[in-house]
């Protein structure tokens, strides 16, 4: 008897503003998960985005109707676009995704690396003073 080859499916996509690696993409990730055959649903955590551009928190299965699942319901392409047109506007503690996205890097301040936004949450050697900021180069200094 021959063993059947593994089938490899993709069976949840991810849609953000941020790159994998940014820390503020585990808050404001939208996730497209299969619910079955043509079917996929457009998730915030718990919360399902509806033909109605609301989010709905999605009942367990027993609990949705045919009525609920033709409007919580999308074909792949439409799930996609409807996913990347939400993203930017997902909330978190009241700010948008896209407030996150645009604004500036935090700078480093000089200082007492604890009162640095740019320090904060790194790891610093001993005695924790932030580097302060790149000063420009003036008319006066002799480096090449």
């Amino acid at each position: 008897m021959t063993t059947p080859a593994p089938r490899v499916e993709a069976t949840r996509y991810e849609v953000s503003l941020f790159p994998q690696d940014h820390d503020a993409r585990r808050h404001f990730t939208i996730t497209i998960e299969w619910r079955g055959p043509d079917s996929w649903a457009v998730l915030d955590g718990p919360y399902c985005l509806g033909r109605d551009g609301e989010w709905e928190y999605e009942p367990l299965p027993s609990s949705r109707d045919d009525e609920w699942r033709a409007a919580h319901r999308f074909d792949l392409a439409t799930a996609q676009e409807l996913a990347k047109k939400a993203a930017p506007y997902l909330v978190v503690n009241g700010r948008t995704a896209l407030e996150i996205y645009r604004q500036r890097p935090p700078q480093h301040v000089g200082g007492n690396a604890e009162d640095c936004p740019a320090c904060h949450g790194t790891n610093l050697p001993y005695p924790f003073i932030c580097p302060g900021p790149t000063p420009a180069p003036s008319a006066e200094d002799p480096t090449p």
